[in-house]
């Protein structure tokens, strides 16, 4: 429901009076005493339960983390831990969101710390699609969308919390900023699952890899819900030898190097379930899909406990596996289309923690061995030129062999067939 601003502002200024009103009355005649502190509720252990631990106060905006934080590494040679934390305001005005530190939760020490232009790039309001702002009006909910790199894996911290400065608008008896520490959260400090590559050979650009774009940001709101299956989910595309995406009309799919590719197992699996029924689009003008045909042509396989691999947009008549088959590692389950929410031929590929595309936590993973051969300029620059007649710049730094990593955003990759 709208409600008018100038109705709001009334509610806020009838707030700011009632919790005035209230403070006066249980201050009035009180003699001001000392606020107990946590080191006073720890010399006084003979409270026991009934001890006050410390001064409570206003946090405006409160947090939460979405799902378990799961580290991967890239290559870029960093340990990448991902995951959301979600804010939601719960003051009756405009609060901005100033300062997020990622907190060791052991001894506090900051691990990561956003403000500014790079806290505004890592925010967005839920859903998406609305304005990018670090303000949130009473009521709404925002996300930040964190990827805290470290060093090496051994950094990092088995738990976190988080440190949030926000900016309250006027008409509320409480201090302009504010500052409140929680959402406290156990890391998941196993290694990420190795698979073998999905596809086969050389100019495959990882496009919506992570750490941010569409996939990262794909919060889905299913059977009442919240899901995020897609966080680690690569669509790959592929270069011919002169770096073109497109070799003749884009219309048809046969232009697209990356049409009818042998899509491969990435492990030894069994196939949980599987859909060959739905025709390719046309390749730039897609019609509207409903829900049950957006994954096109699909394979789900599962690889261990609570660890499946969804493969999606497959071609017409290629599907080769069915629920209950068991595949190799390296062997061909699939080719490459345009079924189903798809603008052109590519692979969608992502592992969940259960045998769903939408209903499910993504799961990040690595590749166990692949040559990373330079990135692309932004995506934006990209599909701004002639797919037919402009070669894809590749920045080839770093280029070299690379094993145990997940190809990030831009990513150019040649992909060796996996060894049984």
């Amino acid at each position: 429901m709208h409600i008018p601003r100038p109705v709001l502002r009334g509610i806020a200024a009838l707030t700011a009076l009632a919790v005035a009103a209230v403070l006066a009355a249980c201050t009035a005649g009180a003699e001001p005493e000392e606020s107990p502190t946590v080191a006073g509720a720890a010399a006084g252990a003979e409270a026991g339960r009934d001890a006050v631990a410390a001064e409570e106060q206003y946090a405006p905006v409160v947090m939460d983390v979405m799902s378990t934080p799961r580290w991967f590494t890239g290559t870029d040679g960093l340990a990448h831990l991902v995951y959301e934390l979600r804010l939601m305001n719960a003051f009756p005005v405009e609060a901005t969101i100033e300062r997020v530190e990622v907190l060791d939760a052991a001894d506090d020490a900051v691990v990561q710390t956003l403000a500014g232009d790079e806290l505004a790039a890592a925010f967005s309001l839920q859903p998406l699609g609305l304005p990018a702002v670090t303000a949130l009006a009473p009521s709404t909910v925002g996300v930040v969308w964190l990827d805290v790199t470290f060093d090496e894996p051994s950094a990092i911290p088995a738990e976190l919390r988080h440190r949030l400065t926000v900016r309250v608008a006027p008409g509320l008896p409480v201090p302009d900023e504010i500052t409140s520490v929680g959402a406290t959260a156990e890391v998941d400090t196993r290694p990420p699952t190795i698979v073998g590559p999905p596809l086969t050979g050389r100019g495959w650009v990882a496009i919506g890899s992570c750490c941010d774009g569409p996939h990262r940001r794909a919060l889905q709101p299913v059977d009442n819900g919240l899901w995020l299956a897609q966080r680690f989910a690569i669509d790959f595309n592929r270069l011919d030898e002169r770096d073109l995406f497109a070799t003749g009309d884009p219309g048809l799919n046969e232009s697209w190097p990356t049409y009818d590719q042998p899509v491969l197992a990435v492990a030894d699996a069994t196939v949980v379930a599987s859909a060959d029924e739905f025709p390719d689009q046309v390749a730039l003008t897609p019609a509207p899909v409903t829900l049950a045909e957006a994954d096109g042509n699909y394979v789900i396989l599962r690889i261990s406990d609570g660890v499946y691999a969804f493969y999606a947009h497959l071609k017409p008549g290629t599907v080769a596996v069915k629920a209950g088959d068991t595949v190799r590692k390296g062997e061909e389950i699939a080719r490459t289309g345009n079924s189903g929410s798809s603008t052109g031929p590519h692979l969608h590929f992502q592992l969940m923690d259960r045998p769903s595309a939408l209903v499910a936590d993504g799961l990040p993973y690595v590749f166990d061995r692949f040559t990373f051969e330079g990135r692309t300029p932004p995506l934006e620059e990209v599909m701004a030129n002639d797919p037919q007649t402009v070669p894809v710049r590749i920045d080839p730094a770093d280029a070299g062999p690379r094993r145990d990593q997940l190809p990030l955003g831009r990513d150019v990759v040649d992909l060796p067939r996996p060894a049984r």
